[in-house]
């Protein structure tokens, strides 16, 4: 099942809604994939994952949602496990603010991202998105 979490308007508890019910499912047994698609990357940051101070240097995630609209990945390849069982993250980063801009003239670019889903639909009980505010996808 996939279920958006969206909203016009920000700071209304979208992203603390699609963590709390991703992890409790997870935690009831359910296999969830949270799909963080707001390019301020909240809930990327908010499940643990993101930029981070290691040794002196940033470190980043490497592969991004922005991949997957963009065509360059899937999210097969680009989801990843978190510290709680059954729960894992297909992440944002920044980039993704402008995948809007750049996808205006692709075919069915309203397409994508369930297209996108459909290849792991079957792996998982639930699907949660994070929309971010004014969401076109």
């Amino acid at each position: 099942m996939i279920i958006a979490v969206a909203n016009q308007k920000g700071g209304v508890g979208k992203t603390t809604t699609a963590i709390n019910l991703g992890v409790f499912l997870a935690e009831k047994g359910k296999k969830v994939l949270l799909v963080d698609l707001d390019p301020q990357s909240n809930l990327t940051s908010g499940i643990g994952f993101g930029m981070t101070i290691e040794e002196g240097q940033e470190k980043k995630i490497d592969n991004t949602l922005y991949d997957v609209l963009t065509g360059s990945m899937t999210v097969n390849e680009i989801f990843l496990a978190t510290s709680s069982p059954n729960l894992f993250l297909a992440p944002a980063g920044i980039e993704l603010a402008g995948a809007e801009v750049e996808l205006v003239s692709a075919m069915s670019r309203e397409s994508i991202l369930s297209n996108a889903l459909d290849a792991v639909r079957e792996s998982f009980d639930f699907v949660l998105i994070d929309c971010p505010p004014r969401s076109v996808f």
